[in-house]
């Protein structure tokens, strides 16, 4: 038998649901934003997004929390 040893890594998951909500104008832009920061665990945050701009500052702050040390 072969022990294999396997280099511990820590994976996250982000995930985005956007939508067009019809009736507001241009449609209006929403977001549900679903993020794992590691998968060895149970815990996950949700949150609401309504523009462009606040999606984007969801996704880097959650790239710079993954990739911070620690």
């Amino acid at each position: 038998m072969i022990a294999v040893l396997a280099a511990v890594e820590r994976t996250a998951v982000l995930v985005i649901r956007a939508w067009l909500e019809e009736g507001l104008g241009d449609g209006a832009l929403r977001a549900r934003i679903t993020e794992t920061p590691d998968v060895a665990s149970a815990g996950r945050v949700e949150t609401a997004a309504d523009s462009e701009a606040e999606i984007l500052a969801a996704v880097a702050k959650w790239l710079q929390s993954f990739v911070a040390p620690g």
